[in-house]
């Protein structure tokens, strides 16, 4: 069995929560720990770390939230629980109220079906991918099959067996960084146990590609 240690820290602001915030909350706690390089995966010359993602910021059921995973839980749990105001766009907000659930959960190919959906757009697209999506060849199970066994690896864990994914997916126009892409929307029925709320896909450090069991 394959398991990771997730600490999840969700907490309220008053303010309307925006999807854009999760980028934001990211920004504010990358630029309070400039030298945890987990935070914010740049070292300190910028020069992006490509790497699994072990802290990842996001919203979940409305509410501001940091995941961590394996030693990010313990930045988490340690670090960021401290925290009782947060500043995003230069406007601060007090924490209102805050939860931690700290726990262990199977992440891995198994035996038995799950079924799952995307609560944030997956981008899928690589610049390979994009091609192919375009002229309408692009294979969606076979890329999410690809992004699972890639966060597996990142995670330092072995898929012992095939990855089968069969899902349906429709995308929508998203736009990061003042750039269109295509991000997707869908379930998905998997060979794998895969906690709620991790990410997969590109950008997964600010929320998208989570993944929920339905």
């Amino acid at each position: 069995m394959n398991e990771v240690r997730i600490a999840l820290l969700t907490f309220s602001i008053p303010a309307t929560i925006q999807p854009r915030m999760a980028e934001k909350l990211r920004g504010f706690f990358g630029g309070l720990y400039p030298e945890e390089d987990i935070f914010h995966n740049h070292l300190p010359s910028g020069k992006v770390i490509y790497r699994y993602p072990k802290i990842q910021f996001k919203i979940v059921e409305q509410r501001l939230a940091v995941m961590g995973l394996n030693e990010g839980a313990d930045l988490v749990q340690n670090e960021f629980i401290r925290h009782e105001k947060i500043v995003l766009d230069g406007t601060e907000y007090p924490v209102m109220e805050s939860a931690l659930e700290v726990r262990n959960e199977e992440f891995s190919v198994t035996d038995e079906l799950n079924e799952y959906r995307f609560e944030s757009p997956w981008l899928a697209m690589n610049g390979k991918n994009n091609l192919a999506f375009l002229r309408g060849k692009l294979d969606l199970n076979h890329a999410l099959v690809n992004n699972l066994l890639s966060d597996l690896k990142g995670l330092g864990i072995r898929a012992d067996r095939t990855i089968m994914v069969k899902g349906s997916f429709t995308h929508r126009e998203v736009t990061l960084d003042n750039t269109k892409m295509t991000g997707f929307y869908g379930g998905f029925v998997c060979n794998m146990k895969i906690p709620d709320y991790i990410g997969t896909g590109k950008r997964k450090s600010i929320g998208f590609g989570m993944i929920v069991r339905k």
